[in-house]
């Protein structure tokens, strides 16, 4: 791992923005399985978030 202060701050920033997202993906599915009081299945919905949030953690973890 790169020492902080040579890390990019738009790495920090994509990560960042990654974490967040990727947070926020776990909502739907909460949310879904609460409504249905059950865990089976994912909805597309999750799987979509879970794609979106790779992006910018992929990117943060290749810059870094």
């Amino acid at each position: 791992m790169a020492p902080q202060s040579s890390i990019p701050v738009s790495a920090n920033v994509l990560g960042t923005i990654g974490t967040i997202f990727w947070c926020i993906q776990l909502i739907p599915q909460i949310w879904y399985n609460w409504r249905r009081k059950k865990t089976d299945g994912l909805p597309g919905l999750m799987m979509f978030l879970w794609a979106i949030c790779a992006v910018p953690l992929g990117v943060y973890v290749i810059v870094q």
